[in-house]
């Protein structure tokens, strides 16, 4: 499970990665955000979601190895896929409600998986 649940998550992260490249040619800025406020957001949500989804894939694959794949783990996946769509459609312009929703759903799910292998590992 932990595979399928990595390959959609990065497949965010390409895509805003692509948004930023596009951006950048469209801009003509090639370094930094260069003042611009939505190439600035777009780096950051791009960004963002990298600094998350990394260290959530090798939670949900830790866990996975300590728990098997469970209903559980294949839900608290999906919660965070959406999560991470909410936070960048909030970081790229869509309502701000959007952006705290997904951050805080990221860091609730984050802070379950962590104490759910510190749990295991400890028992």
């Amino acid at each position: 499970m932990t595979p399928i649940f990595t390959a959609v998550l990065l497949l965010l992260v390409t895509l805003l990665a692509i948004n930023v490249s596009a951006l950048r040619i469209r801009l003509k800025i090639s370094l930094g955000d260069g003042g611009n406020k939505t190439l600035g957001k777009a780096i950051r949500a791009h960004a963002n979601a990298l600094e998350h989804c990394v260290p959530f894939i090798l939670l949900l694959l830790f866990r996975e190895q300590q728990a098997g794949c469970t209903r559980e783990l294949v839900a608290i996946g999906a919660a965070f896929v959406l999560a991470r769509v909410a936070h960048a459609a909030g970081m790229l312009g869509g309502p701000f409600g959007l952006r705290r929703l997904g951050a805080s759903l990221t860091i609730v799910l984050e802070l379950w998986l962590t104490l759910a292998l510190l749990r295991s590992a400890l028992a």
